[in-house]
C-alpha cells in the first residue's frame, strides 16, 4: 500500500487526487500546464510548447536535469499547500533541460488537431480528424508528427507543424 492512500480510497481515486495536486502546484505558481498520457505517469506539458523534465512517483514530483535522466535536480512533495514558491519553481524549470512538443495546425486557421472521430464508431469506420482551438494533440517526436501530417495532407488537409 502506498503511504499517501486514504482509507477506502481506490488506486484510481488516489491517482486522480495526486494529479489534481500536481496541476494545482503549477497553477498556484502561475504556470500553465496540462497533463497528457497515462494518468499513472503523466507527461506535464507547459504552455502547449514543451514537455517538462519531471515525473511523479507517489506524491513526489521529481524534476530531472534533462529528459530521460535519472539525475534529480529537485523533489517537491505534492501537498495541499505546495512547499515551493513561484520563484523557486521557475528557478528549477530554468535549470532543467526540457523537450519541445509538436502540434498539427490546420493551415490559415487557429485550429489544431485534437483527435479523431468516426463516421461509425461501432466498428471504427471512416476515421476523420477533429480540429479545435484548445487542448491540441501533442507529439513528442517530430518524425512521427511529420508522418501524421503527411497522412492528413494525403487526405486533402493543409497542415503545418508547430
Amino acid at each position: 500500500m502506498m503511504p499517501e492512500m486514504r482509507k477506502n480510497e481506490t488506486l484510481e481515486e488516489m491517482v486522480t487526487r495526486r494529479n489534481k495536486r500536481l496541476k494545482s502546484l503549477f497553477q498556484k505558481c502561475g504556470i500553465n500546464v496540462r497533463l497528457v498520457g497515462d494518468d499513472n505517469k503523466p507527461a506535464v506539458i507547459q504552455d502547449e510548447a514543451i514537455v517538462l523534465s519531471c515525473y511523479v512517483k507517489n506524491f513526489n514530483l521529481h524534476f530531472t536535469k534533462e529528459p530521460f535522466s535519472d539525475e534529480i535536480v529537485k523533489t517537491v512533495k505534492l501537498k495541499q499547500e505546495p512547499e515551493i514558491t513561484r520563484f523557486e519553481l521557475l528557478e528549477v524549470l530554468e535549470v532543467c533541460k526540457h523537450r519541445p512538443v509538436y502540434k498539427l495546425k490546420l493551415a490559415n486557421t487557429d485550429l489544431f488537431l485534437v483527435g479523431y472521430n468516426y463516421l461509425n464508431s461501432e466498428d471504427a469506420v471512416g476515421r476523420y480528424p477533429v480540429f479545435a482551438k484548445h487542448k491540441p494533440k501533442v507529439y513528442f517526436d517530430f518524425d512521427y508528427a511529420q508522418s501524421v501530417a503527411d497522412n492528413l495532407r494525403t487526405d486533402g488537409y493543409q497542415i503545418s507543424i508547430e
